[in-house]
């Protein structure tokens, strides 16, 4: 907000907002969008750059849709819609963006969560973040964890892969309980995790695809401390060619990345470590559709390879349609488990929210 409100203060005649609603709340937004209006009043020029369709009709008068550099049509929001938007944007149907295939998961339990607790720090009150959370993915299964912000869902998967520490419970692959302290064993036991924030967690913005893709991978890369170069750079062109990163070279520094290539790259060094488990954490926030149909696309992939997949989302469409099952959280614990074929956003929203619902109980 002192971002937008800096830009404001030049008394500019155009002002280009950048996905400005990226951090802001509901009430935030709504702020945001009286303060527009008013600028519009004033006779100014906006230029609303957001991958949010809702937010583009229901702020702008026009819309310029850009696919791969180039600008690939002009509608007026008044006379459109979201679909004609999309196939603009992706050159498909809206309903193919979601690209999952049948589910090929079978018995075995791959990853089992069993009783995960932990009570905060001093700081937090001691409150309880996890209490008690159980679940199962299987091989080639994609299971979703949906909840409200604040849930307890990164915590799950932060406490998984040992980035953060748990008071009780246990971590079962293939039934046998594993004790991961540090994400360091976690990646030794085959578990992957792309993380909330690729930014500041994932990826290190300054150095090139090559050397991100190669972090995790560093022990087979290496030999007497040294990095062999040439398979460093077979291992980055796999996966750039496989995922389909849009880049002039390996060499182009992460940051120069638009963020659906930024996503891909994430992606890309936890894959080449060929994980047993993949947990992804908001796998397509703040990325365009097109790029969201790819990494859907490739989740389902995975799951098909025998992948077993935890995916983390707050978008309902993208959990509904993308899980084989879902578990709902709501204050640290799971609320309820909903199966694919009986999933709806009413039902979700009702065990997020604590509100009464039919689904089975966990």
């Amino acid at each position: 907000m002192v971002e937008i409100a800096k830009a404001l203060s030049y008394n500019a005649r155009i002002v280009i907002m950048d996905e400005p609603t990226s951090a802001l709340t509901d009430n935030e937004v709504r702020a945001l969008f009286a303060i527009i209006r008013g600028l519009r009043e004033r006779g100014l020029g906006i230029v609303f750059v957001s991958h949010r369709l809702e937010e583009i009709f229901e702020i702008c008068d026009r819309i310029t849709v850009l696919r791969d550099g180039r600008n690939a049509g002009e509608l007026e929001t008044a006379t459109s819609t979201p679909d004609q938007v999309v196939r603009m944007m992706v050159g498909r149907e809206i309903t193919d963006l979601y690209q999952k295939e049948e589910s090929t998961a079978g018995e075995e339990v791959v990853l089992a969560v069993r009783g995960l607790s932990r009570r905060g720090t001093q700081q937090d009150d001691a409150r309880v973040v996890l209490d008690g959370v159980d679940l199962d993915v299987r091989a080639g299964e994609i299971v979703g964890l949906a909840g409200l912000v604040g849930s307890g869902r990164t915590e799950v998967a932060r406490a998984i892969f040992g980035a953060d520490p748990y008071d009780s419970g246990e971590i079962l692959l293939h039934c046998q309980q594993v004790f991961i302290k540090s994400p360091s064993q976690a990646i030794k036991h085959g578990i992957a995790l792309a993380p909330e924030d690729r930014k500041l967690q994932a990826l290190v913005l300054a150095l090139a695809i090559r050397e991100n893709v190669s972090l995790p991978n560093l022990g087979r890369l290496s030999k007497f401390g040294f990095v062999r170069r040439r398979e460093e750079r077979n291992l980055a062109q796999r996966y750039i060619d496989a995922l389909s990163v849009r880049t002039p070279s390996m060499e182009q520094k992460v940051i120069n990345l638009s963020g659906g290539n930024q996503q891909k790259v994430v992606l890309a060094k936890w894959l080449a470590l060929n994980p047993k488990v993949l947990i992804v954490d908001e796998p397509t926030r703040g990325i365009d559709i097109g790029a969201k149909a790819e990494v859907h696309a490739l989740l389902s992939q995975l799951a098909e390879a025998g992948v077993a997949i935890l995916m983390i989302s707050s978008e309902l469409p993208e959990v509904l349609r993308m899980s084989d099952r879902i578990y709902v959280m709501r204050e640290g614990r799971i609320a309820g488990v909903i199966d694919h074929e009986d999933a709806t956003e009413e039902r979700v929203m009702k065990l997020a929210t604590g509100v009464k619902s039919d689904a089975r109980a966990a």
